[in-house]
């Protein structure tokens, strides 16, 4: 039975990110918290507090992508201040063993950019 759980899981999730790249930034900012929830754990008011976080994140991301008088070096500048800026903020919401499963998973997904 955990195992047909899990499965099942599993599929929705992966289905869940087939589909996120046509997503609006709330279905993306509950993808990601659901993703950051599954590495670190969180409790129901921490990923209240983590949602809020990444959705202003990611609202900011795409009024940034849309804005074509900007630069593309510039933009990137300013998109990682505004990805770095949400980690700094979801960091705070977290305790001290959450912070260190956080920390990996920034790094992962920095190693998965380049």
């Amino acid at each position: 039975m955990k195992k047909f759980m899990l499965t099942g899981l599993s599929l929705l999730f992966a289905l869940t990110l087939t589909f996120a790249q046509e997503g609006t930034p709330e279905e993306k900012a509950k993808t990601k918290t659901e993703k950051i929830s599954e590495k670190v754990t969180l409790t129901p008011e921490q990923q209240t507090a983590v949602y809020a976080i990444v959705l202003e994140h990611t609202k900011a991301k795409w009024a940034l992508k849309s804005d074509k008088s900007v630069t593309p070096d510039v933009a990137k500048q300013q998109a990682e201040a505004l990805a770095a800026s949400a980690d700094a903020k979801i960091a705070e919401q977290l305790t001290a063993e959450q912070k260190t499963l956080y920390a990996e998973y920034v790094k992962e997904r920095h190693e998965k950019k380049k």
